[in-house]
């Protein structure tokens, strides 16, 4: 079967960086960033809807769309409007990311990275992958880059990289660190590194076979286990656990 290896990190520390790098190397990335920017570019989109059903039309910019500054004032800090709101946009979300995964797979890519910035929050769902990439920076650094990069105040910086989980929590879950502490050309030679230590996948062929299998499986649970499997999904975003570095 297809593998997959989360790539995440605290903010600002150069997990884009790394996921350029990934590409250039032969395995494509699945960015949840970009996936949901693009629902949320589409009016007829089922996250859009959602959204604006939770939150009314008050975080809709003067074209229309969700105006995503708006709509992160809105929730930030606010523990019960961000669950709100991860509870709007994940299904939808999820299944953008599944479809994305699905057909880089039926090309024949046997190893696809994730690219989920949240994927701390998540440590049931880790399981679903073959390992866990994480991006840090020491903290100066990392401050100054969100500073510069976001046009934020140190104070608003802070609140920023301090709603995430820390810097020591995400290693944990790491199977494998990118310390992005020099040049790019240092990073890209450590990508190098990294790239020639991560798991390899299926065949296609292999791939359609287990997925033929696990498809039949389902098909005789019947409709209640399917049920039950969905009022899951939302908690399936992304999933590793173990603890080594580069």
């Amino acid at each position: 079967m297809v593998r997959f290896v989360g790539l995440t990190g605290p903010i600002a520390c150069g997990k884009s960086a790394v996921a350029e790098r990934l590409v250039a190397s032969g395995i494509p990335v699945v960015d949840a960033d970009k996936v949901t920017h693009r629902l949320y570019a589409d009016r007829t989109s089922r996250l859009h809807r959602r959204v604006v059903s939770q939150f009314g039309e008050g975080i809709l910019g003067k074209d229309g769309f969700v105006d995503r500054a708006k709509l992160g004032e809105a929730v930030f800090g606010d523990p019960i409007k961000m669950k709100a709101l991860n509870k709007a946009s994940s299904g939808p979300i999820l299944g953008a990311l599944v479809r994305e995964a699905w057909s880089l797979s039926l090309k024949g890519y046997r190893l696809i990275a994730l690219d989920i910035p949240l994927l701390a929050k998540f440590p049931l769902s880790r399981r679903l992958l073959a390992a866990t990439i994480v991006v840090v920076a020491p903290p100066p650094v990392q401050l100054q880059r969100l500073m510069a990069r976001n046009g934020l105040s140190e104070e608003d910086a802070l609140k920023r990289i301090r709603s995430q989980a820390s810097v020591e929590e995400q290693e944990r879950m790491a199977d494998f660190v990118v310390r992005n502490t020099g040049s790019l050309d240092d990073l890209e030679q450590e990508v190098k590194g990294l790239v020639g230590q991560l798991p390899s996948g299926w065949t296609l062929h292999e791939n359609l076979l287990v997925a033929g299998v696990v498809a039949a499986s389902f098909a005789a649970l019947g409709a209640l286990a399917v049920k039950g499997a969905f009022s899951h999904a939302g908690s399936l975003i992304v999933g590793g656990t173990h603890s080594s570095s580069l």
